[in-house]
């Protein structure tokens, strides 16, 4: 595979059911050559955790005045054309991506290549395969750990290093994306008890409503409600 998009995304957790994300960052790779990156902060419309603060250096701050996933997801998309995707861990990236597509009735159907499984299959004898670990163990420069783009950016060099010094020649010519399985669960809809409690919060500290109220879903609605609870408090 010669050409592909690669990729990495930051969030603010773990589930993309739950947690939003604050950054994307990706390549486009013709020929094995870079030729153009896509790189958007992105905000999530709900806080960010503290140890996730820490661990990429994304701060409230500087999302707030981000475009928010629903303006960031059709320029992602168009960037992408119709490549295959490359990642380290890519099911995370790509489950986060198709749920956020998905929300927005975007397509968002690809074909994809994981660094971390070619990586344990053909660099033996590595204690970790974190993209941290193998970055070091194949004297990959990173400027910032845990940013989007320069994580995707060392990733397409890691690939590089798979495919011309582990693997063998005719490996390589086989070497194909194989099409992305994962499928978001159903989203259950917001209860009128969430409905209630959200609206009553927004009157109570006068805060504007700038978002789409009846199409929240379930998880959708408790984040927004944390994060009013969070930034004003109860009040009543």
């Amino acid at each position: 595979m010669k050409n592909y998009i690669v990729l990495d995304i930051e969030t603010t957790g773990m589930h993309p059911d739950f947690a939003r994300i604050t950054e994307i960052g990706a390549a486009k790779v013709i020929d094995d050559q870079i030729v153009a990156v896509f790189n958007m902060l992105v905000n999530p419309e709900v806080s960010i955790p503290e140890n996730i603060i820490n661990l990429t250096g994304i701060t409230n701050e500087m999302v707030s005045d981000a475009p928010v996933i629903n303006q960031v997801m059709p320029m992602f998309l168009s960037f992408c054309e119709d490549l295959p995707i490359l990642g380290h861990n890519i099911p995370f990236d790509f489950s986060f991506l198709k749920t956020n597509a998905m929300r927005l009735n975007l397509h968002f159907e690809k074909k994809a290549l994981d660094t971390l499984l070619l990586s344990r299959q053909y660099i033996d004898h590595q204690h970790s395969y974190s993209l941290g670990h193998l970055l070091k163990f194949c004297s990959i420069t990173r400027k910032n750990a845990h940013r989007a783009l320069d994580d995707a950016l060392a990733t397409h060099e890691l690939f590089q290093i798979i495919k011309y010094k582990y693997m063998d020649t005719h490996k390589v010519i086989e070497l194909s994306p194989n099409p992305m399985m994962w499928k978001p669960k159903k989203q259950s809809p917001m209860t009128d008890k969430q409905r209630k409690f959200l609206l009553c919060l927004l009157n109570q500290h006068k805060v504007a409503l700038d978002f789409d109220l009846e199409a929240l879903t379930k998880s959708e609605a408790s984040q927004k409600i944390d994060w009013l609870i969070r930034q004003y408090g109860k009040g009543f």
